[in-house]
């Protein structure tokens, strides 16, 4: 008889799975989806990363219990959850230990907190963000910047600057800040935004945020 040949089986590449969670159902859904459009072509994971984004409504401690609860969708490698600040300062402590608290080997919880809203991250792709008194002055910045009219603020123009991808992450707090760690959150202007964009492999080896 002849000498059997036994085939090594190949392996098949486990792919990272991210779940992209908001409460904002316009302008952060509107960006997170577009991101996660773009991820096969400018991702360095390529196909070997899958993203599902979702809005679900509350505040962040409620969209927290949502998705971590028996029934939850929380099957995934990583959740993500992108909030804006909204003032309420103790809350967002409260929301953001909690997710810190929950981590674990087997999966990673963490909640992305913009101060004082989600356009400073969106004004990082066009210049460096600046000493914003509040929500409505870092609107009227991203509008100018934008083009858009008020009454469109919330969506994105055609013509966003995706391409300032990295920039964005240094640009998105004031001058001599560091990047606040994940699960944290930092001081006004600023936003966790660049530690997402890093796991979802959008930076190029050496832009460190």
């Amino acid at each position: 008889m002849g000498r059997r040949i036994e085939r090594g089986r190949r392996k098949r590449k486990t792919r990272k799975t991210v779940f992209l969670v908001t409460n904002g159902a316009k302008t952060e859904n509107i960006y997170l989806s577009e991101l996660r459009r773009r991820i096969p072509q400018s991702s360095k994971l390529g196909n070997e990363i899958s993203v599902k984004v979702q809005v679900i409504e509350g505040d962040p401690l409620t969209v927290f219990r949502k998705i971590t609860a028996p029934k939850g969708d929380s099957g995934y490698d990583e959740v993500w959850i992108v909030v804006d600040h909204d003032g309420k300062n103790e809350e967002r402590k409260k929301f953001l230990r909690q997710c810190e608290e929950k981590n674990s080997k087997r999966q990673q919880i963490v909640g992305v907190v913009s101060v004082p809203c989600f356009e400073v991250w969106l004004i990082a792709h066009y210049e460096q963000v600046r000493n914003y008194q509040n929500q409505m002055e870092a609107r009227r910045h991203y509008r100018e910047l934008s083009g858009l009219p008020q009454e469109k603020q919330k969506h994105l123009p055609n013509n966003f600057p995706w391409e300032n991808l990295a920039e964005a992450c240094k640009r998105s707090r004031l001058s001599g800040v560091k990047l606040p760690e994940p699960n944290t959150q930092g001081p006004c202007p600023s936003t966790t935004m660049p530690h997402l964009i890093r796991a979802l492999g959008m930076l190029r080896p050496g832009a460190e945020p």
